[in-house]
């Protein structure tokens, strides 16, 4: 357990990777909405060619096919009769066994695919090796998904044409040392990454096998630092954790972390400082200017876009006969608005919100409440530069939103129950627990402040306030 805990603090918390974090930040400033900052940060480049060697699937398929059938002829019929009655197997188990006893040893991928040509065998071997369309699973054992909760994942990624070769030799050593594996891989591309299920309780084993692995094939082996939101053991083995793994479920809360966050701490931030200067393409103006000038030209690109007949249509809302009056009248009215309008907390609105903007007596327009994000998320980088306290912001709400969604602030890439199980020692857990406590008189603190400056100010309001920012840049400083 010990090498266990040395593990999770060689960890690295993926947003304190530099590299990694200005990658996220640069997705976040021109991401149109939460859907569109999830597609680009779990996008991956597709590599359609098949680069692996054939020959080596093929003897590799042989290899399993070893495996898996001494593993079913061990077998009793007691034995079988209790997986039946766990629904593991069905009763064409007791077929499948006699066919097997009357094949002979398989020398060639022709006779083991004329073999596997028969549905029951074929059925059965699938739960060893599932291979269907270059999305292939390996298993050690029967039933592995159902019998034992997979929830860590080691990945590695390795040269197509070394895949098998490495994968026999994982194999190995995972059967030499009664380590069971679930392997989870797709075919296509020159790089390949390999995803290790395992479970918390084996994952340091897990490791020790891939690092020795490494040092005597390291030619194998690739950089592993495509995914943002892993963690790196190494430059070359990355870690997640999921209870109840899922790929999905995992990068969609991690994605909802982070965009949830910055998005909450950006919009904060831009309410409070609307003086501020910034720059625009050819000059600089404040953000409410800056805001009303953002919108007022998506709304003009819309209203022509959307126009089938002429131009001058929309004009009379401004009573002018050119479009840049028609620009000018939309921006002043905006600014004139922008301060009540964001004090409705736009970025708590549903995706298909609108904002109604009053243009006269008689005429309004609805704008979608995402326009005014995209104005502010695409801020981040611009204000970062101006206030660098606005990164501290951001990861002190990320690990706020980190116990909503049970994942380990410390850690990001693994959920909280990973630490739980590995500080099980109360000394070192209520440590750990003294970390996280710190953590929420940090995020009490910044919510504090956000209620005070909301709030009627007087004389007693603005001391609490000063007090408060002294107490948090203190807290920045330290850390």
């Amino acid at each position: 357990m010990d090498d266990l805990k040395a593990l999770y603090f060689h960890i690295e918390n993926p947003i304190n990777n530099k590299t990694k974090w200005n990658e996220i930040l640069n997705i976040y400033s021109s991401s149109l909405n939460y859907d569109d900052f999830y597609s680009k940060i779990v996008n991956k480049i597709n590599d359609n060619n098949i680069c692996y060697d054939e020959e080596d699937k093929k003897n590799f398929y042989l290899i399993i096919w070893s495996i898996w059938k001494q593993k079913l002829l061990s077998f009793t019929e007691d034995n079988l009769k209790v997986l039946i009655d766990k629904k593991e197997f069905d009763s064409s188990v007791y077929d499948v066994v006699k066919k097997l006893r009357e094949l002979g040893s398989m020398k060639s991928f022709l006779s083991l695919r004329n073999a596997l040509v028969d549905p029951d065998i074929n059925r059965y071997f699938s739960l060893f090796f599932d291979d269907f369309n270059h999305s292939v699973v390996i298993c050690s054992d029967f039933g592995i998904k159902r019998k034992i909760e997979y929830n860590t994942v080691l990945s590695v990624r390795v040269s197509a044409v070394n895949l098998y070769k490495l994968l026999r030799k994982l194999i190995n050593e995972c059967n030499d040392v009664f380590l069971p594996y679930y392997i989870r891989f797709n075919e296509n591309g020159h790089s390949i990454e390999l995803n290790i299920y395992t479970t918390v309780a084996d994952v340091k084993r897990m490791e020790a096998v891939l690092s020795i692995l490494k040092k005597e094939n390291y030619t194998f082996f690739k950089n592993n630092n495509s995914n943002l939101l892993v963690g790196n053991i190494d430059e070359w083995l990355t870690i997640r954790n999921k209870d109840f793994y899922k790929e999905s479920d995992y990068l969609s809360s991690r994605a909802s972390i982070l965009f949830k966050s910055i998005d909450s701490v950006m919009y904060e931030y831009v309410v409070r400082h609307l003086n501020t200067l910034v720059s625009y393409k050819d000059g600089r103006m404040n953000l409410v200017e800056y805001l009303a000038t953002y919108v007022m030209e998506k709304v003009v690109a819309n209203l022509i876009s959307t126009n089938i007949r002429t131009n001058s249509e929309y004009f009379y809302i401004a009573n002018s006969d050119d479009l840049l009056n028609l620009k000018n009248y939309i921006k002043n009215k905006l600014s004139l608005s922008m301060r009540e309008i964001l004090n409705d907390k736009i970025y708590l609105k549903d995706k298909d919100a609108k904002v109604e903007v009053q243009l006269n007596a008689s005429k309004k327009i609805a704008v979608e409440a995402d326009v005014f994000m995209c104005a502010i998320r695409n801020l981040v980088i611009t204000l970062m530069l101006k206030d660098d306290s606005l990164e501290d912001m951001f990861k002190v709400r990320i690990k706020n939103e980190c116990n909503y969604y049970k994942v380990d602030p410390d850690k990001f890439c693994l959920d909280s129950g990973f630490a739980r199980k590995i500080f099980f020692n109360k000394i070192q857990y209520s440590n750990y627990q003294g970390v996280l406590d710190k953590i929420h008189s940090e995020v009490k603190k910044v919510n504090d402040l956000e209620t005070l400056i909301n709030s009627e100010l007087n004389d007693d309001t603005r001391k609490q306030i000063s007090s408060s920012m002294t107490e948090l840049i203190e807290i920045f400083e330290e850390n």
